[in-house]
Protein backbone atom coordinates (compact mmCIF):
# COMPACT_ATOMS: atom_id res chain seq x y z
CA UNK A 1 0.00 0.00 0.00
CA UNK A 2 1.33 3.54 -0.66
CA UNK A 3 1.43 6.23 2.00
CA UNK A 4 -2.04 7.54 0.79
CA UNK A 5 -4.57 5.41 -0.48
CA UNK A 6 -8.44 6.63 -1.45
CA UNK A 7 -10.40 4.02 0.41
CA UNK A 8 -14.68 3.69 0.79
CA UNK A 9 -15.82 4.06 4.13
CA UNK A 10 -19.18 2.13 5.76
CA UNK A 11 -19.88 2.47 9.30
CA UNK A 12 -22.80 0.71 10.67
CA UNK A 13 -24.29 1.95 14.22
CA UNK A 14 -26.99 -0.02 16.27
CA UNK A 15 -28.42 0.87 19.07
CA UNK A 16 -31.26 -0.68 20.71
CA UNK A 17 -33.64 -1.77 16.99
CA UNK A 18 -32.19 1.45 15.18
CA UNK A 19 -29.22 0.40 12.54
CA UNK A 20 -28.18 3.67 11.00
CA UNK A 21 -25.50 3.77 8.13
CA UNK A 22 -22.59 6.53 7.08
CA UNK A 23 -21.05 6.00 3.71
CA UNK A 24 -17.90 8.30 2.55
CA UNK A 25 -15.01 8.42 0.53
CA UNK A 26 -11.70 9.24 2.19
CA UNK A 27 -8.20 8.96 2.53
CA UNK A 28 -6.24 6.12 4.62
CA UNK A 29 -2.92 6.93 5.79
CA UNK A 30 -0.07 5.35 7.84
CA UNK A 31 2.15 6.56 10.65
CA UNK A 32 4.36 4.63 12.38
CA UNK A 33 2.29 1.56 13.59
CA UNK A 34 -0.84 3.72 13.48
CA UNK A 35 -3.58 4.15 10.84
CA UNK A 36 -5.27 7.54 10.30
CA UNK A 37 -8.58 7.86 8.03
CA UNK A 38 -10.01 11.19 6.95
CA UNK A 39 -13.41 12.34 5.58
CA UNK A 40 -15.46 14.82 5.33
CA UNK A 41 -18.79 13.82 6.41
CA UNK A 42 -22.00 14.42 4.38
CA UNK A 43 -22.77 18.11 4.63
CA UNK A 44 -26.36 18.48 7.27
CA UNK A 45 -28.25 21.23 9.33
CA UNK A 46 -25.39 21.44 11.61
CA UNK A 47 -22.92 22.21 8.65
CA UNK A 48 -19.24 20.86 7.51
CA UNK A 49 -17.59 18.00 9.58
CA UNK A 50 -14.06 16.69 9.17
CA UNK A 51 -13.09 13.18 10.47
CA UNK A 52 -10.47 11.54 11.54
CA UNK A 53 -10.25 8.09 12.87
CA UNK A 54 -7.17 7.01 14.43
CA UNK A 55 -6.86 3.50 14.68
CA UNK A 56 -4.56 1.66 17.02
CA UNK A 57 -3.69 -1.44 17.99
CA UNK A 58 -5.75 -1.58 21.45
CA UNK A 59 -7.13 1.92 20.85
CA UNK A 60 -9.56 3.55 18.24
CA UNK A 61 -9.62 7.69 18.62
CA UNK A 62 -12.19 9.47 16.81
CA UNK A 63 -11.68 13.51 16.36
CA UNK A 64 -14.48 15.67 14.38
CA UNK A 65 -13.81 19.45 13.36
CA UNK A 66 -15.69 21.99 11.66
CA UNK A 67 -19.10 23.32 12.25
CA UNK A 68 -19.34 19.77 14.53
CA UNK A 69 -16.49 19.05 16.91
CA UNK A 70 -16.02 15.92 18.69
CA UNK A 71 -13.73 13.43 20.07
CA UNK A 72 -14.04 10.15 21.74
CA UNK A 73 -11.81 7.59 22.61
CA UNK A 74 -12.44 3.77 22.73
CA UNK A 75 -10.72 0.93 24.69
CA UNK A 76 -11.49 -2.05 25.90
CA UNK A 77 -12.65 -2.15 29.23
CA UNK A 78 -11.90 1.07 30.45
CA UNK A 79 -13.95 4.69 30.77
CA UNK A 80 -12.60 7.51 29.12
CA UNK A 81 -13.76 11.36 28.29
CA UNK A 82 -14.94 13.08 25.55
CA UNK A 83 -17.34 15.43 24.25
CA UNK A 84 -19.96 16.85 21.33
CA UNK A 85 -19.67 20.83 20.53
CA UNK A 86 -22.59 21.96 18.25
CA UNK A 87 -22.88 26.20 18.45
CA UNK A 88 -25.43 25.16 20.85
CA UNK A 89 -23.52 24.37 23.42
CA UNK A 90 -20.85 21.30 24.85
CA UNK A 91 -21.40 18.26 25.71
CA UNK A 92 -19.25 15.97 28.29
CA UNK A 93 -19.47 12.77 27.27
CA UNK A 94 -18.25 9.63 28.84
CA UNK A 95 -17.67 6.19 27.12
CA UNK A 96 -17.21 2.79 28.50
CA UNK A 97 -15.82 0.09 26.30
CA UNK A 98 -17.01 -3.12 26.41
CA UNK A 99 -15.08 -5.03 23.25
CA UNK A 100 -13.06 -3.70 20.27
CA UNK A 101 -11.82 -6.52 17.61
CA UNK A 102 -10.42 -5.41 14.35
CA UNK A 103 -10.00 -7.94 11.14
CA UNK A 104 -8.61 -5.02 9.56
CA UNK A 105 -4.76 -5.38 7.92
CA UNK A 106 -2.89 -1.82 7.67
CA UNK A 107 -6.77 0.12 8.16
CA UNK A 108 -8.27 -2.38 5.76
CA UNK A 109 -11.09 -4.39 6.39
CA UNK A 110 -13.44 -4.87 9.39
CA UNK A 111 -12.78 -3.24 13.09
CA UNK A 112 -15.94 -3.73 15.55
CA UNK A 113 -16.71 -2.18 18.95
CA UNK A 114 -19.61 -1.94 21.61
CA UNK A 115 -19.91 0.88 23.91
CA UNK A 116 -22.09 2.50 26.73
CA UNK A 117 -22.79 6.57 26.63
CA UNK A 118 -22.97 8.66 28.81
CA UNK A 119 -23.91 12.39 28.20
CA UNK A 120 -23.82 15.14 30.98
CA UNK A 121 -23.98 11.53 33.31
CA UNK A 122 -26.62 9.88 32.51
CA UNK A 123 -26.89 7.30 30.28
CA UNK A 124 -27.33 8.04 26.54
CA UNK A 125 -27.54 4.64 24.87
CA UNK A 126 -26.02 1.35 23.97
CA UNK A 127 -24.18 1.51 20.54
CA UNK A 128 -22.56 -1.31 18.03
CA UNK A 129 -20.07 0.10 15.43
CA UNK A 130 -18.91 -2.04 12.66
CA UNK A 131 -16.58 -0.23 10.36
CA UNK A 132 -15.59 -1.40 7.18
CA UNK A 133 -12.76 0.27 5.43
CA UNK A 134 -12.27 -1.20 1.83
CA UNK A 135 -9.75 0.47 -0.72
CA UNK A 136 -10.89 2.35 -4.08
Amino acid sequence: MTAKARVRIRIESRSGSETTVQKARGDLYRKGNHTYIRYEEEPNELGRTVTLIKLEENQIRIVRQGDVQAEQTFVAGEKRIGYYQTPQGRLELEIETHELKSEAEQGIGITRWSYDLYASGAHAGAYRIKLLIQEE
